[in-house]
């Protein structure tokens, strides 16, 4: 599965749907536990992925949180199942629309 590496990623056409982004990620997390303790959460997941809580500027940094977060558990690991579907769908939607634009070339 390739997934843009940039912050230069756009709506997937017809979806409206794009990857999420560290300060996505960093809501869900806020959202789920609350400011206090969601901040403790996500600079746990950040440390372990080795990258500054304000670090995560794209997919492949934010795709190392999100294994940080699963391996933290409970809620932690359902918000880390969360932003990798969105991931994964949004890969596998521009895949699909990158394949239906050449075949129409």
């Amino acid at each position: 599965m390739t997934v843009p590496t940039t912050n230069r990623v756009t709506a997937v056409p017809g979806y409206e749907l794009s990857p999420p982004t560290g300060a996505d990620a960093r809501a869900m997390v806020h959202r789920v536990f609350g400011a206090e303790r969601g901040e403790a959460v996500w600079v746990e997941a950040c440390r372990h992925a080795g990258l500054a809580p304000d670090g995560v500027h794209d997919v492949a940094r934010l795709q190392g949180v999100i294994i940080a977060l699963a391996a933290q558990g409970k809620a932690a690991s359902t918000i880390a199942r969360s932003l990798d579907i969105r991931l994964r769908t949004y890969a596998r939607l521009a895949a699909r629309l990158g394949a239906s634009e050449g075949a129409s070339a």
